[in-house]
């Protein structure tokens, strides 16, 4: 079925969009009253190096697949390889096009940037991946930048995010982990030293940032370069913290088990997102401490939500502090 899309109305493409962030965003992009082509594993963006008709007419492409994350990556290379193939694939058929459609790439702002420079990194900060996934990340960055001929690049570095309906796979999300370990009777894990601090964003201020970038397409559309943002809350909160609001969240102490670092754990590493308020008018709302009293409310409702990747409820709004 063809997008709806009319006139001055901005539609969009989705590719991954059976993720958990692909998932959210659907959903807000649908709150908001723009058409959308969602394609999943079911329904690809391209079937046999083809384009879904409806891919060509979208305006704003997200590519915001989750076949890979840090553990996979180290794990399984070649992994990262065949998501960079596919997106050539993709960027070669849009350029074709002739739409120069803006294509808005999620990647990491939490392992791309170089992990011997003090926090928080901006967006000129020096980029020097040392794990496996940051360089694929790195690698899908440059690929897109080098297609800016055919596409309009947009690349969204995301720091840590989380919320209700995230699932507990695999290398993703302490915070999912945390909640999927306490509804089952079991320790929380803490990985390598509780002092290391990230930037935890919420799910719901990811999904603003991305809609933000829908609904400024046209600016973006007139940029010169590529368009590189933080999409954070530019705050580090150290494992330790993390856990003494988990706490507070669930209302009890909680017992913990220790383990060492990974080879692709990073230190200390969080964001400056004042360029996306400059350029998008977006700013994180949700607070840590409100962000799990919503993720924690929203796995008690549905005790395998853990398991449910993207099936997100709207989430509670709280005052970012």
């Amino acid at each position: 079925m063809p997008l709806p899309g009319k006139g001055n109305e901005k539609t969009a493409a989705v590719i991954g969009a059976d993720g958990f962030i692909g998932a959210c965003l659907v959903r807000a992009l649908s709150r908001g009253g723009i058409p959308t082509l969602a394609c999943t594993g079911e329904r690809p963006a391209l079937r046999d190096g083809i384009p879904d008709p409806d891919l060509l007419e979208a305006d704003v492409v997200f590519f915001v697949p989750e076949r890979i994350s840090p553990a996979v990556a180290e794990r399984q290379p070649g992994r990262g390889a065949e998501v960079l193939a596919e997106l050539r694939a993709l960027l070669t058929a849009l350029s074709v096009s002739g739409r120069r459609p803006v294509f808005a790439l999620e990647s990491s702002g939490g392992t791309v940037y170089d992990a011997t420079r003090e926090p928080p990194h901006d967006e000129l900060s020096a980029v020097n991946p040392a794990t496996a996934y940051g360089r694929a990340k790195l690698a899908q960055e440059e690929v897109v930048a080098a297609a800016a001929d055919g596409v309009s690049p947009v690349v969204l570095r995301v720091a840590n995010f989380y919320g209700p309906g995230q699932g507990a796979s695999a290398g993703y999300g302490v915070i999912g982990h945390w909640m999927a370990a306490v509804l089952a009777g079991k320790p929380v894990r803490i990985i390598g030293h509780g002092d290391s601090r990230r930037d935890y964003v919420h799910i719901a201020d990811v999904t603003d940032a991305l809609l933000a970038v829908a609904r400024r397409a046209s600016v973006l559309r007139a940029e010169k370069r590529p368009v590189v943002l933080n999409i954070g809350t530019g705050t580090g909160t150290s494992l330790h913290e993390l856990h003494r609001r988990f706490e507070a969240v669930v209302g009890r102490a909680l017992t913990c088990e220790r383990e060492p670092a990974r080879s692709f754990d990073r230190q200390d590493s969080w964001l400056d997102v004042r360029r996306a308020a400059e350029v998008l008018g977006w700013r994180p709302r949700i607070a840590l401490a409100d962000g799990l009293a919503d993720t924690w409310r929203h796995c008690l409702a549905r005790p395998h939500a853990v398991e449910d990747e993207g099936q997100v409820p709207p989430p509670v709004r709280g005052p970012a502090r």
